[in-house]
């Protein structure tokens, strides 16, 4: 009997450990010219297959990207929300996406693990300037704990700041998953 038991709770608990993080759908790609690090005008799919969303007061951070490890060692999308509640009241609306000060969206593109940063590659850490983002649902504080964050940007240039002629990139694509509260993911077994 005790054997039963403790094999029911092991069943148990590898079920448990085994539930996933950032599940969702999603795709991004388009044309990254990044001259130091072998892109120039390629086509550049990213594959996200990890979704995730952090939240603080009114402001959101979602991240799409290839893999589940920290955002330095991986490629990406960042979408940065000053406020969600009034992005709530827009759903369905598509918003203009500007590198200003001030802008109610940031998006950034990032390809650290495509382009390994050195003291001869400068970051692929690019800024979205133009193009527009849509939300279709978005997880605002004040509703359930478990909440579907969907949306979908086209054409968004993004662009390194300080060369933005010689090093951009055009995409568009879509993300849609379950925002749920829990505890933080843990890397490590």
């Amino acid at each position: 009997m005790a054997v039963l038991s403790r094999s029911a709770g092991l069943l148990l608990s590898g079920l448990l450990l085994s539930c996933s993080v950032g599940v969702g759908e999603g795709e991004a790609s388009g044309l990254v010219t990044a001259p130091d690090c072998g892109l120039e005008g390629r086509e550049f799919n990213l594959r996200p297959d990890f979704f995730v969303a952090d939240e603080f007061e009114d402001q959101l951070e979602i991240r799409m990207q290839n893999g589940g490890d920290y955002e330095f060692l991986s490629n990406g999308i960042a979408i940065y929300v000053d406020d969600v509640e009034i992005e709530e009241a827009r759903l369905g609306t598509p918003i203009p996406l500007s590198a200003e000060a001030g802008a109610p969206i940031r998006m950034t593109l990032y390809l650290h693990k495509r382009c390994i940063f050195d003291r001869d590659v400068p970051p692929v850490h690019y800024v979205a300037a133009e193009g527009t983002i849509t939300f279709e649902d978005i997880f605002a504080p004040d509703f359930d704990d478990d909440r579907r964050i969907a949306g979908r940007f086209d054409d968004v240039r993004f662009v390194d700041t300080s060369r933005p002629e010689e090093r951009f990139a055009l995409f568009s694509g879509n993300f849609d998953f379950l925002f749920n509260r829990g505890r933080p993911a843990q890397r490590f077994p």
